[in-house]
């Protein structure tokens, strides 16, 4: 009897390998970009169901997307092989990110983005290039990340390049940069910038500024940034590092407006302008990082706790875990409102937020 078990069960296994060869995968035409939300209702759900009753492929991704984003990463595993057993190349490539990102299962992550990449997905094949590089398996991270390049992928040709810095290889760094820059990608061109001006062993500022400005020109506002900090932080040219980076808001760079509070702010000790770009950052950029540096600004420089907490809580809003936590800070310690420190340290410690989870121990409140 017991030997009839084992081969019954061998018997279905060999079934279901045989099954798995047999599915033909596929791609859908449905963008997942529509099911990757901020936020969700459970009205999301039930369309991703409908989606898949209706017998969209994506569906099941999305609601396994849903889940994952939910941190129920059970359901979600279940949504993703239910979608693998219908050829879902995207439920294979979710199921990767999944295990890469979330349970920290670099065997399963490899095992289903390898399925996905040698379909032609590219952001699977990127993240296998990932992988390898960062394990110093350079070889196979050149095979993964040029399979990912030949998909249209250029986060993967910059990703060689990056690999060639750090082998010392510095021409061939070059010359894959600069192929990127003229295959129109403005990154490309950055990176070089970034290479003459931060590599000692290839320093050249003027050819990293000339690069910079090249990619400037193209319209990516991260490269009159670049510029900008870089006549701030080398050469303490703060008027020319101002005109950079109100170049770089203009292109509607987030990063840009916020390094141009930063100067007002720590080194140019003038508030008013900062609080000005502060506010214009969030306003016109929806900039988060400015929103929380000015609820800082009020909170710890300039002592305006009402206005510090407006300004956490516009940062809150948009997620950010570290304005949630230094509000229930502030309250706790400023404003000597326990309640209220209570309530911001739970929803940040809901997010994850180490300290506020450490907080919350220490004054034996559950945040469950």
């Amino acid at each position: 009897m017991k030997y009839l078990i084992k081969i019954t069960i061998l018997i279905s296994l060999l079934v279901n390998i045989a099954y798995a060869q047999e599915v033909e995968l596929k791609n859908s035409k449905y963008d997942i970009t529509q099911c990757i939300k901020v936020k969700y209702t459970k009205e999301d759900i039930e369309n991703y169901k409908k989606l898949i009753n209706q017998g969209e492929l994506q569906g099941y991704s999305c609601a396994g997307i849903y889940y994952m984003r939910q941190g129920d990463f059970k359901e979600a595993i279940n949504y993703f092989n239910k979608g693998k057993e219908k050829g879902s190349i995207e439920s294979y490539a979710q199921l990767g990110s999944l295990y890469s990102s979330f349970l920290h299962d670099d065997k399963k992550a490899v095992e289903n983005y390898k399925v996905a990449a040698n379909a032609g997905d590219g952001k699977s094949a990127h993240n296998l290039g990932v992988y390898y590089y960062k394990n110093f398996n350079y070889d196979e991270a050149y095979k993964w990340f040029m399979k990912s390049y030949e998909t249209g992928d250029m986060n993967s040709l910059i990703s060689i390049g990056l690999m060639y810095i750090d082998e010392k290889k510095y021409d061939e760094a070059i010359n894959t940069f600069k192929k990127v820059g003229e295959l129109g990608e403005p990154r490309g061109y950055r990176s070089l910038g970034i290479l003459f001006i931060k590599n000692k062993d290839v320093k050249n500022d003027k050819e990293g500024i000339k690069y910079l400005k090249k990619c400037y020109e193209m319209g990516y506002g991260k490269c009159a940034s670049s510029i900008g900090e870089y006549y701030e932080e080398d050469k303490k040219d703060y008027k020319k590092a101002e005109e950079w980076y109100k170049k770089g808001f203009n292109l509607k760079y987030k990063g840009a407006v916020q390094k141009l509070g930063l100067l007002y702010e720590k080194i140019l000790k003038d508030y008013d302008k900062a609080i000005y770009w502060y506010e214009k950052g969030f306003n016109k950029l929806n900039c988060m990082n400015c929103a929380f540096n000015l609820a800082m600004l009020y909170n710890i420089d300039i002592k305006d706790y009402k206005k510090a907490e407006e300004w956490y809580k516009k940062a809150a809003d948009l997620k950010d875990r570290g304005a949630m936590y230094n509000l229930a800070y502030m309250f706790e310690y400023d404003l000597k409102n326990k309640k209220n420190a209570i309530i911001w340290y739970k929803k940040a410690a809901k997010l994850g937020h180490e300290k506020a989870i450490n907080k919350l121990n220490d004054l034996g409140v559950s945040y469950e």
